[in-house]
């Protein structure tokens, strides 16, 4: 299956971009940021989100209620079929409000923050905009928010209403209310973001919408896990399952890693080679991040450099941070190995390797790209969807480890 090359180009480079924001820090809170692979920090209010403020919020004094507990329903796990598009982007619903206002949302690994553009939000590209004064549900929070996005920044304040998604409410969450927001790629396509990361409850962030799903007896366990699918093809649905992780997804055993960081999917990596043994990079450990919001794997540029020149992958000619490869020679690549605690996690060159198309011919582009992000502590990889892809992944916040395992279709991909 061939993408075009459009969105080849401009996700690949999105996901570029993106892979710098994960040096950058919570301002407010002194903490490891959550915010990588596409969400910054969190800056102070903006003087348009003030005057906003001022004009269109009731008083918070007069309008907040604590939130009810009476509400529990069974615990359960719970799936949520996602939308592919062009295997850049994974999107599914959710519902704010009463009467229910539906919105379509990419699930981020990266930040607790759920957010969806408001209606107050000048932005003509949207179709689906939040209106609080049409939820009898709504009430108003006080506290604006702001954060930070490769393609600009998103602002407004936070808000408390009714969250349902995949069969559950959630009663008086806490979710951002969007009235600045940049022209992202795929308006058309997602509202807002799903925030699936790490808060900081001790610093003052409310718990988020999984959390609480969580603690109010939503979900069995928390754990949420991933299957995702490939365009255009006949593998099933991709899947989001909250609460632990369906079987029917993946065969096998997991190969888990245990969490390195307070508040990132991120872990210890023993090396990155090829199928032939060669030890290509991350020589002597390097830790890694897994990010439902870039669609390729980032790495150190000159470990990049050197693993895409093995390859035989030279740079495009027209996209400097792109490495072309000969679409003759991809069946006859070796597999590239990631070894986390001692066990093989292996991508053929099918699965590292997009494959895309212009008008005049079908070209191929290493799934590997260079960028040079760091945390405070060290440089890291950062895998993105097209390993995802090639693994079901478990996130376990309760035993804080992440796992991996063949998903049930992998025997018949191509």
């Amino acid at each position: 299956m061939n993408l075009p090359l459009a969105a080849v180009l401009l996700l690949t480079l999105a996901s570029v971009c993106a892979a710098h924001v994960i040096s950058l820090r919570s301002s407010p809170v002194r903490r490891q940021p959550w915010q990588h692979r596409g969400v910054g920090k969190r800056l102070g209010p903006s003087r348009h989100v003030h005057e906003h403020l001022q004009r269109h919020m009731r008083p918070f004094s007069k309008s907040y209620k604590q939130p009810n507990r009476n509400f529990q329903t069974k615990a359960t796990t719970r799936d949520i079929k996602l939308e592919n598009h062009h295997n850049n982007l994974y999107y599914g619903p959710i519902a704010i409000g009463t009467p229910e206002q539906e919105f379509n949302v990419a699930f981020d690994t990266g930040s607790p923050l759920t957010w969806v553009p408001s209606i107050h939000c000048p932005s003509r590209r949207l179709s689906q905009k939040y209106n609080n004064e049409s939820s009898s549900t709504y009430t108003t929070n006080g506290k604006p928010f702001e954060v930070s996005y490769d393609s600009g920044e998103v602002s407004g304040y936070r808000s408390y209403d009714n969250i349902a998604i995949a069969g559950a409410t959630i009663h008086n969450q806490e979710f951002g209310e969007a009235i600045q927001r940049p022209n992202m790629f795929f308006d058309t396509l997602n509202d807002g973001m799903f925030g699936l990361g790490f808060n900081n409850i001790a610093a003052g962030e409310e718990p988020s919408v999984f959390d609480n799903m969580v603690s109010q007896g939503l979900l069995p366990a928390p754990v949420f896990s991933f299957y995702l699918n490939r365009y255009d093809t006949d593998d099933p649905d991709s899947v989001l399952t909250l609460g632990g992780t369906n079987p029917d997804y993946y065969t096998g055993d997991f190969t888990f890693a245990n969490l390195t960081a307070p508040d990132r999917w991120q872990f210890k990596m023993d090396r990155v080679q090829f199928s032939n043994g060669d030890s290509i990079a991350c020589k002597r450990g390097c830790q890694a991040l897994i990010d439902t919001r870039i669609s390729v794997i980032v790495g150190p540029t000159e470990e990049v450099d050197a693993l895409n020149e093995k390859l035989g992958a030279t740079i495009a000619a027209y996209e400097p941070k792109m490495y072309a490869i000969n679409c003759s020679k991809v069946d006859s690549l070796p597999d590239l190995e990631f070894i986390v605690n001692g066990r093989k996690l292996s991508m053929t060159s099918r699965d590292y390797i997009i494959k895309a198309k212009n008008e005049y011919r079908d070209m191929c582009f290493s799934g590997i790209i260079g960028g040079n992000f760091k945390t405070e502590e060290t440089r890291v990889w950062s895998l993105g969807l097209n390993f995802m892809r090639t693994y079901y992944t478990q996130f376990d916040k309760g035993n804080r480890r992440i796992g991996f395992a063949k998903p049930s279709s992998f025997q018949n991909r191509s």
